[in-house]
């Protein structure tokens, strides 16, 4: 068995094992973690092989790894054993406080795994329509693990989830469709007409015409599932009802899945039209989402609400950037895609901690934190440090090259108005931290103590790989990040 196809069968097979266990909360949380654990390292082991200047490719390339997918895959890998490790603590209190029972935490558990197996199918499928199912999969996958509370409120986010990525993915289906009846009329092969790898070999030889159109419906399509303005109405509800692990989930993992396909409809399209017109496209739909999401940030109270609101800004940089373009903005727009991963697992990790220590998600009713729980206290700001861009932490390394990209191919409009998003999101989320972590306590305190430190170590893991990203230059992904930057340019 090659190892691309037991990047896919581990998951699966993990989510059985954990469907046809007893149900018992220890041997459930256990095998999760093994499970989880597993998976990771089979994935690490994947992209080190690609590391060493080969790209994979399986099933007569109808699935292939290069070093673009292989960003993503370290999301999942490293994201999401981080988060199904801090889920086990955070099922742990819900089963305890009665919110959910063995059997929902059996599905749980199983659907995590089954929502790996639709995420890296995503990344690793070199067949155009298959990938495009992959990424509806994730929302059948998903759907069922933010409802999981069964309430009113969890339940019609779910819904509104459910329907509106799958309208927004019909666009990148006729998107999908047409690319491969433009490519297939060029090469007169319907099987490679569907593969990314023989698409980008002749996208030069696409109608441009033709190519524009296919681009701007990806754009709306898997825009729409990645959270870009105006597209963007599910995620807040669906962020601040599911469970902190999931929402640090769908944040940190599932969003740049859906942007890495609209990665590779980029670097498809440029190569037919040239750059100057992806660009543009790509620069108003970042400024749109930039300010659209600053703007609602400000009077958001709720902190898992101001965190989704995050989600949808940091969006809006990754299409930013891409609209910045050249060498700085390509790989601003790809090493965010892991900053951007890493900050917001720990942020919504955290909000499950806060809502532990206050019982509910209201910061303008909270206050003391700092007093109450020093370390969940530090993490949220480190987490919060890390989202607005504070030197030090990796967002800023990917906004600075943004500003520098700008700067360097004389965008200063362009930079002008990133400056002020920024600026709007700097205040909005340092006085809503204030308001949580500082003076007194506004309400009741449901769990006026520190979590352990086992409890707090994937939260803790999760803050130092934000520190090191944002300090060292750690060589083997930056040769990634570097590599996927030849692959969207061509060169």
């Amino acid at each position: 068995m090659d190892s691309l196809t037991l990047i896919l069968i581990l998951p699966l097979l993990g989510a059985l094992i954990i469907f046809l266990s007893p149900k018992n909360f220890g041997i459930l949380s256990t095998l999760h973690v093994i499970i989880s654990a597993i998976t990771s390292a089979v994935l690490l082991a994947n992209v080190c092989k690609v590391l060493g200047g080969e790209t994979l490719y399986s099933y007569d390339s109808f699935l292939f790894l290069d070093s673009l997918g292989c960003v993503f895959l370290v999301l999942i890998a490293v994201t999401g054993f981080l988060v199904n490790l801090y889920s086990t603590t955070y099922m742990k209190w819900e089963f305890e406080e009665g919110h959910i029972n063995l059997c929902d935490l059996k599905k749980y558990y199983a659907l995590s795994h089954v929502f790996v197996f639709t995420m890296s199918l995503s990344i690793i499928c070199n067949n155009v329509a298959f990938m495009w199912a992959a990424i509806e999969a994730t929302t059948l996958a998903s759907v069922f693990l933010v409802a999981i509370h069964k309430d009113q409120k969890s339940t019609e986010s779910g819904y509104k989830y459910i329907v509106l990525c799958s309208i927004g993915l019909a666009f990148a289906l006729y998107a999908t469709v047409l690319l491969y009846s433009a490519t297939f009329s060029n090469i007169g092969n319907g099987e490679h007409a569907m593969l990314w790898t023989s698409i980008m070999d002749h996208a030069k030889d696409l109608n441009g015409d033709a190519a524009k159109l296919i681009f701007i419906f990806a754009l709306i399509g898997f825009g729409t599932k990645a959270g870009l303005a105006p597209t963007h109405t599910w995620l807040p509800d669906v962020h601040a009802q599911g469970p902190a692990p999931i929402s640090a989930l769908l944040s940190g993992v599932l969003l740049k899945c859906a942007m890495l396909a609209l990665f590779r409809y980029y670097a498809v399209t440029a190569e037919a039209v040239g750059f100057e017109f992806v660009q543009s496209v790509m620069l108003v739909s970042g400024t749109i989402t930039l300010f659209v999401a600053g703007i609602f940030l400000i009077r958001q109270h709720d902190v898992k609400r101001m965190f989704a609101y995050h989600s949808v800004v940091h969006m809006g940089v990754i299409a930013f950037a891409l609209g910045i373009g050249g060498e700085f903005g390509l790989f601003a727009a790809i090493f965010h895609c892991l900053a951007h991963s890493f900050t917001k697992a720990l942020a919504f990790c955290s909000t499950g901690n806060i809502a532990r220590i206050y019982g509910h998600k209201d910061m303008s009713k909270m206050g003391g934190m700092i007093k109450i729980a020093p370390i969940t206290t530090i993490l949220f700001g480190a987490s919060v440090c890390s989202l607005v861009g504070v030197p030090a932490f990796a967002i800023f390394v990917s906004e600075f090259l943004v500003f520098k990209g700008a700067i360097a191919s004389g965008q200063f409009i362009a930079v002008g108005l990133f400056a002020i998003a920024l600026a709007i999101i700097f205040i909005a989320d340092f006085s809503h931290f204030n308001m949580a972590s500082f003076g007194e306590p506004k309400d009741v305190v449901v769990h006026a103590k520190e979590m352990s430190l086992m409890e707090n170590l994937p939260l803790i893991a999760l803050c130092v790989l934000i520190i090191v990203f944002g300090v060292w230059h750690v060589d083997s992904f930056y040769t990634l990040v570097e590599n996927g930057v030849k692959i969207l340019m061509r060169g």
